[in-house]
């Protein structure tokens, strides 16, 4: 039986904690890791790279979108930059709209001036502008 995206979403991570049997997982908000020796790190190093309550939400939202995995990053021009520079190779078209936010308008940009990608701003009203791009 396949679960309703509504189950999946309350019930994920629940009874997941083996190390100490919490039921509810915990909210790890901050904390530095030890590791087990110089330069040997365990499964987390530092939270705002990783903790166990971020591993807990991306297998939530790859199960919830059908995926193999997910990722989260700390700020939407992180997802950004990430994205970009993950899928696009040099040569490749990034079509962006012209009033976009202001920060991806000077990534894009600078990214594209560094030879990562070619980057197109068109005004999303005029559909000429964006099916015109298709070709490029």
């Amino acid at each position: 039986m396949t679960r309703k995206q509504a189950t999946i979403a309350v019930r994920s991570g629940l009874n997941d904690d083996e190390q100490y049997g919490c039921v509810v997982p915990p909210i790890h908000l901050s904390s530095t890791y030890n590791f087990t020796g110089f330069n040997e790190p365990r499964a987390h190093d530092y939270s705002r790279r990783g903790n166990p309550t971020r591993d807990v939400v991306q297998r939530a939202l790859a199960e919830l979108e059908g995926g193999a995995g997910a990722v989260l990053t700390n700020t939407g021009m992180s997802a950004i930059h990430l994205v970009t520079t993950v899928f696009l190779k040099p040569g490749d078209l990034l079509v962006a709209p012209h009033d976009c936010y202001g920060g991806s308008y000077r990534l894009f940009d600078s990214l594209a001036k560094r030879g990562c990608y070619r980057v197109l701003f068109v005004d999303q009203g005029d559909e000429q502008a964006i099916t015109g791009s298709a070709g490029r």
